[in-house]
């Protein structure tokens, strides 16, 4: 919660928590509310004053349990822990010694989780994280360690296909993965923090900070093979015979709009659906793996190389990068979900209404394209209708419940 202020420490000895009220409820999503070039938010609905009796009506309709008032509460509550600022905090009391034996409680069982852990005893770290949770159960570090534990315990992810026997330590997912039926192999993007952005670049300026869930990427460009599969027809400019090996290449000549039938194909057949179009900040956080800037010399020599390229590779023709991802910069340029819009990034940039009119953004550069388009920062659109025959997709999926 990066609008989390001093007060809300005392959020667990107020009402609210029982009543089953969050942040989310009074103040919205915090979406786009972009303070700082860190990408900290503040929220949508910040009442104040005489407005805060509004919200405390939602759960009073008859006033104040006490005096009846109908408005004024913050006279004698605190908006967020429902205290009395007035007086001083209670050294002691029943509410207050029960929270703190919750609080002992809830560390000792997450102390003793993470020892099971260590031991790579999942079902008795799971105990320990499910105890906690009782304990205190709005806690998101319990939360992701039992779903971490259970993951181990039952690593089968619907849809998919475990490949080899490596698993991400933080979430518990398989690393590698295949889509059953369709031979797509993915892998694991463990998210997190990321910069997003150059200063090369007047469009990916300035750079900033964005926080990424956890997805799945395609280790290689969706093939013609791969797009005949789904959708009964090769749209390719790069096929017949002067392209033997055609069915191995990128699909390309596809629009924003044709791939989102292709993942809607994807998710009428295949367990579990969440399959969709990377957005640009998952794509670039892929495109840089793990890596906050990334060399221009490898890019320059590759372009060198292919400077007279007349059509895309073979898919994984090139190495892969730390995370075992080929050709994210060069053969195809890819279309992401999002809308091309200024920096800083707004999370709610790539899972808009499809419908929403603007130019989605394309990402990494092509076999047709100069050597700065493979930076991973640049960017730019293209009207979600267009067909061009050095642009295709690369697949995501979000991580199945």
């Amino acid at each position: 919660a990066r609008c989390h202020v001093s007060s809300v420490v005392e959020w667990d000895l107020s009402r609210h928590s029982k009543t089953g009220i969050d942040c989310v409820a009074c103040h919205g999503a915090s979406q786009a509310h972009v303070l700082d070039e860190r990408n900290n938010v503040r929220p949508n609905r910040i009442p104040r004053g005489i407005w805060i009796a509004d919200l405390c009506a939602d759960c009073h309709a008859g006033g104040c349990p006490k005096t009846r008032q109908k408005g004024g509460c913050q006279q004698c509550h605190h908006a967020h822990a429902l205290v009395d600022p007035r007086g001083e905090p209670a050294a002691s009391g029943e509410r207050f010694e029960r929270r703190i034996a919750d609080w002992r409680a809830f560390s000792e069982a997450m102390e003793r989780g993470e020892q099971f852990l260590a031991h790579r005893d999942w079902a008795a770290a799971a105990r320990e994280f499910q105890t906690a949770l009782a304990r205190m159960p709005g806690s998101r570090l319990a939360t992701r360690k039992l779903a971490l534990c259970r993951r181990r315990l039952d690593p089968r992810v619907p849809g998919f296909q475990i490949a080899g026997m490596q698993f991400d330590e933080a979430t518990g997912l398989p690393v590698n993965v295949i889509v059953d039926g369709l031979g797509i192999e993915m892998v694991l993007i463990p998210g997190g923090d990321a910069d997003l952005g150059s200063e090369r670049f007047p469009s990916a300026r300035p750079v900033h900070t964005v926080s990424v869930e956890p997805f799945y990427l395609s280790k290689y460009e969706v093939t013609q093979e791969q797009w005949e599969r789904v959708m009964g027809s090769n749209p390719s400019r790069h096929e017949g015979e002067a392209f033997p090996e055609a069915r191995r290449m990128p699909v390309e000549r596809v629009s924003w709009e044709d791939c989102q039938a292709f993942v809607a194909a994807l998710n009428r057949v295949v367990p579990g659906g969440g399959f969709r179009l990377p957005t640009e900040a998952e794509w670039e956080l892929a495109a840089r793996s793990g890596e906050a800037t990334d060399p221009a010399g490898e890019e320059a020599a590759w372009s060198l190389d292919n400077s007279e390229a007349v059509a895309p590779r073979l898919a994984g023709s090139g190495s892969a990068n730390a995370w075992g991802l080929h050709d994210l910069r060069g053969n195809v340029a890819e279309w992401c979900s999002s809308l091309l819009k200024p920096y800083p990034y707004e999370a709610r940039d790539g899972r808009e209404d499809p419908g929403a009119p603007g130019l989605r953004v394309v990402r990494g550069g092509s076999f047709a394209d100069w050597p700065e388009a493979l930076d991973p920062a640049f960017r730019y659109g293209q009207r979600p209708e267009r067909r061009l025959r050095w642009v295709g997709m690369r697949l995501a999926r979000s991580v199945p419940e």
